[in-house]
């Protein structure tokens, strides 16, 4: 017997979480502001999306209350539509009726903006976690596909090239927490690539027309200073013009299994740097239109997975010195 699609529970969960948005804008919460509504263990003070689809599952019958009895405002034992609103509220608005950080566990943590200093900076992010795909290696390869080794092997590798050009971005992703697929195209007009790459510094001419890498006019990719790591979707064009530039051994704007990997060793065998986790490798060919400019580049990359979560973000730097 067939089922009919929009019944599936995947599909029901996410429905389910849009209706609850909704009705959080119109319906007045009831009152709780001993707990922040939805904040499951680990508590933080936050309410992240997947925090709203354990409630989603407790509703629904498919997880108990006791994975997180902050869902339970009232004490009555289930959870309840009001309760949902709640949550959702806490999730788009944040726990502001629950009890200071210095005074309660669990209470909310507030938010930080990207910051930076300069290239070598880490961006600092929010506390929500970041359940997507993880990236096990990102490094670059020389014009022979020969890996390359940091010159400086930090918390944020750095790089030293002679010329900004003739070498390879590599990215090794695997899925994570959600357990669901790396997205692989790495051209997705309208939506985010399969990884988000972003540099501090304009590449090649900086042009912001999108994957303008063909004939007759090969252009660059924008910089972006700081980093920008929260709703990435305001700078889509741009994550789709780097990301276009990764391809796999066809020159399609897709990841490349382990089998077809882009990195060459000693042995003339080509492989992934880390085979025991790694499902997909990104490939990027940096040529001269591409190419960095002097000085330090800060280099941010996460991936995406098919549902569109953003995993956490990898950096390394690329220094040009002639």
């Amino acid at each position: 017997m067939s089922v009919d699609p929009c019944f599936a529970p995947g599909r029901r969960r996410r429905a389910l979480i849009r209706a609850l948005a909704l009705l959080g804008a119109l319906v007045a919460p009831l009152d709780a502001t001993a707990v922040c509504v939805g904040d499951c263990p680990p508590t933080d003070g936050q309410v992240a999306v997947h925090e709203l689809i354990t409630g989603v599952n407790i509703v629904l019958g498919s997880a108990t209350l006791t994975v997180c009895p902050d869902y339970d405002a009232d004490a009555g034992g289930t959870v309840d539509v009001s309760e949902m609103v709640v949550a959702v509220n806490n999730a788009q608005q944040g726990c502001s009726g629950a009890p200071t950080p210095s005074s309660t566990p669990g209470s909310p943590v507030p938010s930080a903006t990207p910051t930076a200093t300069g290239p070598t900076a880490t961006p600092t992010t929010t506390s929500t976690p970041s359940l997507g795909p993880v990236i096990w290696f990102f490094g670059i390869t020389a014009a022979d596909d020969s890996p390359v080794e940091p010159t400086i092997d930090g918390e944020i590798p750095i790089y030293e090239r002679m010329f900004g050009f003739s070498f390879s971005l590599v990215i090794e992703a695997a899925r994570g927490e959600s357990d669901r697929p790396v997205e692989t195209e790495t051209l997705r007009i309208g939506a985010l690539p399969g990884v988000l790459v972003q540099a501090t510094r304009p590449l090649g001419n900086g042009s912001g027309e999108v994957c303008d890498n063909h004939e007759p006019i090969f252009g660059g990719v924008p910089g972006i200073d700081p980093p920008k790591l929260e709703s990435p979707d305001a700078i889509a064009d741009a994550l789709n013009d780097f990301g276009c530039r990764f391809i796999d051994g066809t020159g399609a704007t897709r990841a490349r299994p382990c089998t077809q990997a882009c990195i060459r060793y000693d042995s003339g065998e080509f492989h992934c740097a880390d085979e025991e986790h790694t499902e997909w490798q990104f490939c990027a060919p940096i040529s001269a239109p591409l190419q960095f400019p002097d000085g330090d580049t800060l280099v941010t990359a996460r991936a995406i997975d098919v549902e569109g979560t953003l995993g956490p973000p990898k950096q390394l730097i690329i220094r040009v010195t002639p």
